[in-house]
């Protein structure tokens, strides 16, 4: 019974406490941690033509024309900063964002958030270049940046908090059944 206790206690712990940044999310918000924020082109699955820019930079990465690995320096953004990534789609004309539903004209989320891409504090993002979301692959526009920190959505906390209640309710348990 200890050891079937012990083991849920584990994944328990395992889940609640995950740290939101190892999670994918759909809607998510960047912020920069500070730092050179470094853009890698990872392909591109679309029909249509589209290009990058952050924070108003120049567009960068026209997919069907950039080699995948051809990197981006979009300099130093200080910590804190919120980070606008853009795809522009050229015909028909468009402008996505990443982040939640309500920033894009079709409230409809059109960026994939992958945090700790690859390596330790790389996050890679898939846009979706279809109005209304179309086929929902986000691979139509693929790349990977650095710098950044992760803003949870609100069910992360919420599996944090019943993670530790969790935790909190097996270990009285366990106290009242020792005495």
């Amino acid at each position: 019974m200890k050891l079937k206790s012990a083991f849920i206690a584990a994944a328990v712990a395992g889940i609640g406490l995950a740290p939101a940044t190892s999670m994918a999310a759909l809607g998510d918000s960047l912020v920069a941690s500070g730092g050179h924020i470094i853009a890698t082109f990872e392909g591109s699955n679309a029909s249509f033509d589209s290009l990058l820019s952050l924070n108003g930079s120049p567009l960068i990465f026209p997919n069907h024309a950039t080699a995948v690995g051809t990197t981006y320096d979009f300099g130093d953004f200080v910590a804190g900063t919120a980070l606008d990534f853009k795809l522009t789609v050229v015909d028909p004309s468009n402008v996505w964002h990443v982040g939640p539903a309500s920033g894009n004209s079709d409230d409809v989320i059109h960026a994939n958030v992958i945090y700790n891409y690859t390596e330790l504090g790389r996050t890679f993002v898939g846009f979706e270049d279809h109005p209304g979301g179309g086929d929902l692959d986000y691979n139509d526009h693929l790349f990977s940046f650095t710098n950044v920190n992760p803003v949870p959505e609100p069910e992360t906390y919420a599996m944090f908090m019943a993670g530790l209640g969790l935790m909190g309710f097996i270990a009285r348990r366990r106290k009242n059944g020792q005495s």
